[in-house]
């Protein structure tokens, strides 16, 4: 359950050496906001969040005993991971949608939304990665997305799982034979997106740690219901194991 507050932190139930995290966890909008004028069939969409990585975010962090972090607010109030001020961090439009709540802004408006939600969140992982250092020496930290069918030109999207990288190549390799040991998913390196480009919040808060790290993009139709998220985290979670220190 989603309210206003700009994030949602999930306890460590055990000594866990893994932390995880979601950026674009949930599409509220605060009440303030007036849904930024758009519908609910719209906010239903992936325009305002990614589809499942909520569920999949809850039952690693079940599995794990690890804590967790959700931000409490959709992307298209603004992107926690896109720097502030770049295209695409407070939409105007966003795949062909015009987002009317996003028009004309001033900087006051802006920078409300910067200080209200972003400035929190990003305050908030900088916490609770303090916290699993503290925890545990050597950390794994999990970033967890999830990516459409068919991209907005209709074009289809043939893979089941991205692994991000960028700064440990070998490892997303190791990663991928692992996955596809455990259940024969089609899996690609630094797609549908590509973490050289686009990856803020690892990039910012994990990368500039040194900690190590994974960011896994999960087609939507794979995790849309709870029952599949389920069974994708049964997968995913089992496939990292390799890769915990304890």
């Amino acid at each position: 359950m989603f309210d206003d507050a700009p994030y949602i932190v999930l306890p460590a139930k055990s000594n866990s050496p893994v932390f995880v995290f979601c950026d674009h966890a949930t599409n509220h909008i605060p009440e303030s906001l007036n849904n930024l004028g758009l519908n609910d069939v719209d906010l239903s969409r992936h325009i305002a969040w990614d589809i499942g990585a909520e569920t999949l975010t809850r039952q690693f962090c079940k599995t794990y005993g690890a804590a967790g972090l959700l931000a409490g607010f959709s992307r298209l109030v603004i992107d926690p991971n896109r720097v502030v001020d770049t295209d695409g961090s407070i939409p105007e439009i966003s795949d062909n949608t015009i987002i009317p709540g996003n028009q004309n802004l001033n900087a006051n408006q802006k920078n409300k939304r910067i200080e209200q939600f972003y400035k929190p969140y990003h305050n908030a992982l900088e916490a609770q990665l303090d916290a699993a250092q503290a925890r545990f020496i050597d950390p794994l930290i999990i970033s967890i997305h999830s990516f459409t069918p068919e991209m907005a030109s209709g074009q289809k999207r043939e893979l089941d799982i991205g692994l991000l990288w960028k700064a440990d190549p070998d490892k997303a390799h190791r990663l991928k034979a692992e996955i596809e040991r455990i259940h024969p998913y089609h899996i690609e390196l630094n797609e549908p997106y590509s973490a050289l480009h686009l990856n803020h919040t690892i990039d910012h808060h994990v990368i500039a740690r040194g900690l190590r790290h994974t960011t896994l993009e999960i087609r939507q139709d794979l995790i849309d219901t709870e029952a599949k998220a389920l069974a994708m985290a049964e997968h995913l979670t089992k496939a990292l194991n390799h890769f915990i220190r304890h």
